[in-house]
This record gives structure tokens, sequence and C-alpha cells, in this order.
């Protein structure tokens, strides 16, 4: 990039996007570490499969490729190796990631994927070797500048970064087409996590090919273009942000769903227990053994098999009516039918056989539609008490 100036406009917002890409890199070299140990994890307890090994070879090469872009570590790849090694390692790390990314994102049968898998690995030798010869033809002095018109000028600089973004180009294309084919059948929150998967591999693709078009329209001197290397950065800097947040959504989803429904939970257990309290002192047997502290979801379950048992074994004392009165006149029948059961425990008074029958029947599937009448009845009861309390104070 050809500057006039610290003060010129071209030359700050190349600074503020060389700051940009460090933090950046710096956030996604985290991002993905924490992913490689998930994955590895994963794998622990599903075990290995293509698809599985594939995205722990891309996310293990996307970590070290953001490594390795750091200037130590830069420098000591440089010294300890040869002069642009840090480049050649950048490249060919980011090449690794993108092919497995692909054999990832190819969602057929297993042998399909396989034999793609087998065809993706021709493409990808073909580039570490071009990026090899071509580092190594590089004059030393030029191996590591950044990528400006006057480095490429130089055919084999320009050989190198048309071999480097060729490659990303035709892996991003191939990530974003097979993420499509999926994305039009997904729904919910995996729609939104492929949607945002192929918006940043798209950027990252379009940044590949801002820079093959400055390459290619700097070395041949057809035009001046250096906003190209300035809209390269700007691309890949929003497709890395982009991926990530898409990487990330499920998990962060379903972070913030389970935080969701465990507080639920907890309140509507919390509004189970006067209705619990009351049934399961006129039938204890039906309650459980104490285990302890239990997460939300098994804790309210648990009470609201507890509760439509007793109401169960009370439902000889209750009329018919019960079934389809209002909550108030539940509420009623429901105390009286206790102290009728209690009373027959104690053998006060005679015990009512019959056939029993269940009561306060679910609203729909799952565990809160369970619960949902169980829970009226149970609100109801409680503002009685509050009431019959205050009337007698």
């Amino acid at each position: 990039m050809v500057v006039t100036g610290t003060g010129d406009p071209t030359f700050l917002l190349a600074a503020s996007l060389d700051a940009g890409v460090g933090v950046i890199n710096t956030i996604a070299a985290v991002v993905f570490a924490l992913a490689f140990c998930w994955r590895l994890d994963q794998i622990r307890r599903a075990g290995w499969g293509l698809q599985p090994l594939a995205m722990m070879v891309a996310v293990a090469s996307l970590t070290v490729a953001f490594v390795v872009v750091n200037e130590s570590v830069a420098d000591a790849l440089n010294t300890r190796g040869f002069q642009g090694l840090s480049r050649v390692a950048f490249y060919a790390l980011l090449a690794i990631g993108v092919a497995a990314l692909v054999v990832v994102f190819f969602f057929p049968d297993r042998v399909t994927r396989e034999r793609r898998a087998g065809w993706e690995a021709l493409p990808l030798v073909a580039s570490l070797v071009g990026l090899q010869v071509t580092m190594l033809v590089i004059p030393q002095e030029i191996r590591t500048e950044t990528i400006s018109e006057w480095t490429v000028q130089n055919l084999g600089f320009a050989l190198f970064m048309l071999i480097a973004s060729g490659y990303l180009t035709y892996g991003f294309a191939a990530c974003v087409n097979s993420v499509r084919k999926f994305y039009t059948t997904a729904d919910g929150y995996l729609r939104v996590s492929l949607g945002l998967l192929m918006g940043g591999l798209g950027l990252l693709a379009s940044s590949a090919i801002a820079q093959i078009v400055f390459v290619i329209v700097s070395a041949s001197r057809v035009a001046r273009s250096p906003w190209l290397v300035t809209t390269n950065r700007v691309l890949a800097i929003l497709g890395v942000v982009v991926f990530l947040i898409g990487i990330s959504y499920p998990m962060v989803y379903s972070r913030i769903q389970t935080h969701l429904a465990n507080r639920r939970r907890r309140r509507l257990d919390t509004e189970l227990l006067p209705l619990w309290r009351v049934v399961t002192d006129a039938i204890p047997e039906v309650v459980l053994p104490d285990v302890g502290n239990l997460p939300p979801t098994t804790r309210l379950h648990r009470r609201v098999v507890e509760t439509r048992d007793a109401l169960t074994q009370l439902s000889p004392y209750l009329p018919p009516v019960f079934e389809y009165a209002e909550v108030e006149v539940q509420v009623r029948l429901l105390r009286a039918a206790v102290v009728e059961a209690m009373a027959a425990a104690d053998g006060s008074r005679e015990k009512i056989s019959g056939a029993v029958r269940d009561l306060a029947p679910a609203e729909g599937e799952g565990l809160e539609a369970d619960a949902a009448p169980l829970i009226r009845l149970s609100k109801a009861l409680l503002a009685t008490g509050a009431d019959e309390s205050a009337g007698t104070g």
C-alpha cells in the first residue's frame, strides 16, 4: 500500500485495521482453542468418525494459524527456520483448516463423504507444495513484507498470494455451497447458526477474491487499486467475526435456554408446592425418598408425579363434579376430600373405596403442560388459604 504520511486517511485506516486484525486474531485463537478442547471431549464421549475428526483438524489448524500470526511467534519461526516460514505456515494451516471444513460441511452419507475427503486431498497437497516452492523463489528481503503494490511486482510473491487466495476462495465457496443445501431444510436456532456460518464464509471468500483481484491488477500494472487491500482486510475481519458468532451461536443459545428453563421451572416448582403439601399430607406414601439437591427439571417432574399420584388416590373421595367445576369449587372439594382421607387413615372414619381416576389432565405435551392445571389449582388453594387466614384473624 502506498501512503503519503501519517496524516493520510488511508494510512490511518490501515493502522486501525491492523490493530483490529490483531484483536480479532487473539479472540479467534481463544475461541478456537476452547472449541478444540470441547471437540476432544465430544470425541472422547461419542467416539471417532470422519466428520468429528475433520472438525477437530479444522479447529486445531485454525487455532494454530491464528497463533502463528502473532508477531513474536512469527519472528521465532522465521529465525529458527527460514525467512518467510511464518507466512507459509499461516496459509498452509488455513488451507488445511478450510479443507477439513469442506469435509465437515459436506452432509451426504459416510461413503460419499469419504470420497469427497479423498478428492479434497488433491488440491490441498497441490496448494501446499505451490506455497512452499513459490516462497523459496521470493527474495528474502520481501518474504515477510505485507502485500502491497510494490511487493506483488515480484512474480514469486504474486504467485504465492494467488495460490493461497485461490485455494481459500475455492474452499470457502465449497463450504458455503454445502451449508446452503442443509440451510434450506433447517429451522429454529440451527437455521440462524447456519445462516451466520454462510455469511461469515461468504465474506471470507469475498476477501480472498479481493486479494486475487488486487494481485492481478497491481502485478500487471493495469491500474492502481490500494483500496482492494483495505477491502480485503475489512471483509476478512467481518468474515471471522460472523463465522465465530455462527460457530458459537448453538452453544450460547443452548446455555441461555437452559438457564431460562431452569429459572422458569424453579418458579413452577415453588407455585406447585402448596398443592403438593396438602395432598401429600393426606397420602404421604407417594413421596419418594429424599436424594438431596436435584436439578430444577428433575425436581419439578418429581413434584408433578407425586402430586398426581396423590390426587389419583384421593379421587374416590372427590365427586364427579370436581372434574368440570370452577377452580374455586375444586379447592373446596379437595380440602374436604383431604380431611376425609386423613380421618380414614387414623381410623376415625370409614375408608371410602371406589374406582380411582386421573384428575386435572395435562394441557399438552411436555412437563410444563403437565404441570399447568396442577399449578392453577395450587394457586387457588394458596389464595383461599390466605383468605381464610385473614377472615379468622
